[in-house]
């Protein structure tokens, strides 16, 4: 798995998915920046399947974008496929009261 902060923004069934993928440490800030700016719709999903590490400055990366998006832009925001690790720090640090996790889509 690469290790650079990467997303791609996609509809899945008429819902916006910001698919993030890599580290998600200080060197993803200006990339969560411009993301913010791209979401359009009234709600979205995160999707963090092919996110590695998570580290004290992501989870403030991943918080102040939530704040932004649900507070500021009043988004329903829900997170979908993050791994056990990081589901234990996003518990810890409130992500979880932030945006709500919902089930990773299977592929039929």
């Amino acid at each position: 798995m690469d290790t650079s902060f990467t997303y791609r923004l996609a509809q899945e069934a008429q819902q916006e998915v910001l698919f993030l993928s890599g580290a998600i440490d200080n060197q993803a800030e200006p990339l969560f920046g411009e993301l913010q700016k791209r979401v359009s719709g009234p709600s979205l999903i995160l999707d963090f399947s092919d996110v590695g590490r998570v580290n004290s400055m992501g989870i403030a990366l991943i918080l102040r974008c939530l704040k932004h998006l649900t507070r500021e832009r009043s988004l329903q925001v829900q997170i979908r496929g993050v791994n056990q690790i990081n589901g234990m720090l996003f518990k810890m640090s409130g992500v979880f009261l932030m945006a709500k996790e919902v089930p990773t889509r299977t592929m039929e």
